[in-house]
């Protein structure tokens, strides 16, 4: 293949569809961070788990998790809220929960990914 055909096949691949999309979606504050993608698709799964939880399947940091939880839950991805455990001393733990808005946008994030044929 030489150079032209090569700038070719570049210039088609830009200006797919797929990839204007997928393009668009990584350049939101959402997505400018992977580990609010990951932590998306976590709760995508899940649907509800605890920052503890989140912590240890992340790695992230209790100050980490929580300002990318916040920026989460700014643009209502996430519900964040605090339950008393059942246990003895009733003691509250964060819990971390992804609404509706949250599912979809994961959902076209992963579709628009799954499209691409490699």
């Amino acid at each position: 293949m030489n150079d032209d055909e090569t700038r070719r096949g570049f210039s088609k691949l830009a200006t797919d569809e797929t990839i204007r999309s997928l393009s668009e979606q990584l350049s939101s504050s959402t997505f400018k961070s992977s580990t609010r993608i990951m932590i998306l698709v976590l709760l995508s799964l899940a649907r509800k788990m605890s920052s503890v939880e989140l912590r240890t399947v992340t790695g992230l940091g209790k100050g980490s998790l929580e300002n990318h939880l916040n920026k989460l839950e700014g643009l209502g991805l996430v519900r964040i809220s605090n339950q008393k455990s059942l246990g003895a001393r009733g003691v509250s733990r964060q819990v971390v929960e992804i609404t509706d808005k949250g599912i979809d946008t994961c959902r076209v994030l992963v579709k628009s990914i799954s499209s691409l044929a490699l």
